[in-house]
C-alpha cells in the first residue's frame, strides 16, 4: 500500500501555523483540534512542523519562560517529508530512521513543493491492522471452505 492511499482515505486537512506565532498559540491551536503536530507554514510554503513533544521539551528547558518562545525557536531544523507513492514500509522506516537521529510520529507527504497532505504512524498502524483483519478473514474463509481429502 502507498501512502497516497492512506491520504484518499483520511483526506488532506492538515493544521498549520506561522513561525512568528508563540509557542502558546500553537498548543491553543493543538488543543483545539486534538492532533499533537502543526505544520509551519510562510507565504503559503511549508518550512518546518511543530509537534508536541517540541513542547515538552520546550516546557523542560525553558520553564515559565516558554510563553515567550516562538515557533520558529522550536520548530524542526530538518524537515523529513515523504511523496504519495512511498510505501508504508518506507514511511515506517522514514519515521525510525532519518537524518535527525530521532523517532518521529508525523510525516507530511509532498509532491514536489506542493503538500498533498499529514500522515501520522497511527494513520500507518491503522491502515496495517484493517489490512491484517482483512486478511485475516479471508484466510479463516479459506480454511472453512477446505475441501475435505479423499481416503
Amino acid at each position: 500500500m502507498k501512502v497516497s492511499q492512506i491520504l484518499q482515505k483520511k483526506g488532506n486537512l492538515c493544521h498549520s501555523i506561522e513561525p512568528g506565532k508563540t509557542l502558546v498559540e500553537a498548543v491553543a491551536s493543538m488543543m483545539q483540534y486534538r492532533i499533537g503536530s502543526l505544520l509551519v507554514m510562510e507565504a503559503g510554503k511549508l518550512i518546518s512542523i511543530v509537534t508536541e513533544r517540541d513542547v515538552l521539551w520546550a516546557v523542560n528547558e525553558y520553564g515559565a519562560k516558554v510563553i515567550e518562545i516562538k515557533v520558529r525557536d522550536l520548530m524542526a531544523e530538518h524537515l523529513v517529508t515523504c511523496h504519495g507513492e512511498c510505501s508504508l514500509a518506507d514511511a515506517m522506516d522514514m519515521m525510525t530512521k532519518n537524518p535527525t537521529g530521532r523517532r518521529i510520529r508525523h510525516l507530511p507527504v509532498l509532491e514536489g513543493e506542493k503538500l498533498l497532505g499529514l500522515i501520522s504512524i497511527g494513520d500507518i498502524v491503522n491502515t496495517l491492522l484493517q489490512e491484517a483483519e482483512f486478511e485475516n478473514k479471508l484466510l479463516r474463509n479459506y480454511i472453512r471452505n477446505w475441501p475435505e481429502v479423499e481416503a
